[in-house]
């Protein structure tokens, strides 16, 4: 956890539900590209340890966080008791982990990594179908929900929604710099590699501001302000300089097809009262239809004109503005957290009858 936008999400969803359980206990994974095969021999005895300890006290629900990346995690479902309820929220629909074989030594090489894994799809499906079997699993998009279902038809998948998280309340963005910004991990697909020819379609005189882990080792681009990663009061400054989030994301590969996550990024950008404008591509365009968010085709040029002229106009900000507030008082990180608390108690008192 901690290490990305999954890891940021865990970390919150965790604070919320803990307090409805007797008791807790997380099993942390190295994060990606470090994890190595004794990682994973490691994690699955503390899980059985922790699994042994929890049996001596009550009934034992075994929760997984799921990503394109979360190798750890994933090894541990081959490691679970199966006499125990397990639930997954998969972060990535329509797979759980993309690259079950990429362990360390096979990250440090896109020829490794790309080598092994574009031959074995076939066998990564049948494995993942395989290790999530009996595993109730959660996607945070109707959209992403649709294509789990699909992908795994043996198990039950529920659908509900990225939490928008708590965070300092700022300043209207009409009374914020004259600013864009991109946010996140940089990596691929998310849209980093396009701020070139985003510098070249906005007016000069609208800033482009980069934050989040990894940026700082982009290489510098005239007219663009790159921060690196940002926490605490820096990710609040942050915000607090740009009138609007752009998500030129583009979740579609020629090799391994459409990924479908929530978007953390618009959901950290609605926490800071930020409006998002991003491509219609993955699940922003069913994220646009509950509001702060505008969706446009996949065209730098388009966004980067619809940008200007929402960040230009007080009226539009402030119909987005009102949107967020209210995804801000109906997505709250306990109220995300419900269907999760009320599937769990139901499936520990099922198990109990039986």
């Amino acid at each position: 956890m901690g290490s990305g936008g999954v890891g940021d999400y865990a970390e919150e969803f965790i604070a919320a539900a803990v307090p409805s359980f007797a008791s807790f206990r997380e099993i942390r994974t190295a994060g990606p590209g470090n994890v190595g095969l004794l990682d994973v021999f490691r994690d699955r005895r503390r899980l059985s340890r922790a699994v042994k300890e929890a049996l001596s006290e009550g009934q034992v629900i075994v929760h997984f966080e799921l990503s394109a990346a979360s190798l750890g995690p994933f090894w541990l479902l081959a490691g679970r008791p199966r006499e125990i309820a397990t639930t997954a929220t998969v972060h990535d629909p329509p797979l759980a982990a993309w690259w079950p074989f990429r362990f360390k030594w096979v990250a440090r090489s896109k020829l490794f990594h790309h080598g092994i894994h574009l031959p074995l799809r076939p066998v990564s499906a049948w494995l993942e179908r395989r290790l999530l079997r009996d595993t109730t699993l959660f996607a945070l998009s109707e959209v992403g929900a649709a294509a789990l279902r699909e992908s795994f038809p043996a198990c039950k998948v529920l659908s509900t929604w990225h939490f928008v998280p708590p965070r300092p309340a700022l300043k209207p963005p009409s009374q914020r710099p004259l600013a864009v910004g991109l946010y996140g991990h940089a990596s691929k697909g998310k849209g980093f590699d396009r701020l070139v020819e985003l510098r070249r379609e906005l007016p000069p005189e609208v800033e482009i501001r980069v934050a989040g882990r990894g940026t700082e080792q982009l290489p510098p681009i005239p007219g663009v302000t790159i921060l690196g990663a940002v926490e605490g009061p820096q990710e609040d400054a942050f915000f607090e300089s740009v009138r609007a989030i752009l998500l030129p994301y583009d979740k579609t590969s020629r090799f391994y097809g459409n990924i479908l996550p929530a978007s953390g990024v618009a959901s950290r950008a609605f926490a800071y009262r930020t409006p998002v404008i991003g491509f219609d591509s993955g699940t922003l365009g069913e994220a646009s239809m509950a509001g702060g968010l505008i969706v446009v085709p996949a065209s730098v040029r388009e966004l980067a004109g619809v940008a200007h002229r929402t960040i230009t106009t007080a009226t539009e900000l402030e119909r987005l503005d009102s949107q967020i507030t209210e995804l801000q008082n109906g997505r709250t990180v306990a109220l995300a957290a419900a269907p999760f608390l009320a599937y769990w108690k139901d499936a520990v008192n099922r198990f109990v009858t039986i």
